[in-house]
């Protein structure tokens, strides 16, 4: 991480554009899939905590890499149609990401848009019921190591001297498989085919060059 912001900071005379900052937010992104009978998902929280950078290609377009660490939590529902849900299982998965973004300014650069790609390598994904009376268990090996999802968003921001604050919403889609398809290590709870999907809050303060 602090390579990349160091090529950022290095960059920064050739552009008046360049900021560096941290970041960080909330998210509502859940395992989705074909579920296996009376298994459901739901989103159960996660966060986002990382750097992020920013270098001017043109006036109102920005490259942006922003790694981070990534916290993604899914409740696997049973007897689907109760009550209840009897014997429900949390699901946290975590990743390492890189989002590669092109930011589009607009409205006199208050507002902007966002689209680009996610890299994520799992750091690793356990689960335990939703009373915690049994021991978390890892089920990593289910798991594919690489996820690429592609991302979607919008955001304002607030220039105050030479910082910047700003907030936005953006949706993000797993691309990929990401179940190892190993039937030994395979939990039964996940279908042969699943990816993350949903939304995140973020907030970012930097600092401009």
């Amino acid at each position: 991480l602090l390579g990349v912001m160091l090529t950022f900071m290095s960059l920064s005379t050739a552009s008046a554009q360049t900021s560096v900052g941290l970041y960080g937010g909330l998210s509502m992104i859940s395992l989705s899939g074909d579920s296996p009978e009376l298994t459901g998902y739901s989103g159960n929280g996660g966060y986002s905590l990382g750097l992020s950078g920013e270098i001017g290609i043109t006036k109102d377009i920005k490259l942006m890499l922003q790694p981070n660490y990534s916290s993604y939590g899914t409740m696997i529902g049973y007897d689907i149609g109760e009550e209840e849900l009897k014997d429900s299982l949390e699901l946290d998965v975590s990743y390492y990401r890189l989002p590669v973004l092109a930011k589009f300014e607009a409205l006199n650069d208050y507002t902007y848009f966002i689209s680009g790609l996610d890299f994520g390598y799992l750091n690793d994904a356990k689960y335990t019921d939703v009373n915690q009376t049994i021991e978390e268990k890892d089920i990593s090996d289910s798991f594919q190591e690489f996820d690429l999802a592609a991302v979607f968003g919008a955001g304002v921001k607030i220039p105050v001297s030479y910082f910047i604050a700003s907030a936005e919403v953006r949706y993000s889609q797993s691309l990929l498989n990401l179940s190892s398809n190993v039937p030994e290590v395979q939990f039964n709870s996940l279908p042969s085919r699943f990816r993350f999907s949903g939304f995140q809050i973020i907030a970012n303060l930097s600092y401009k060059f």
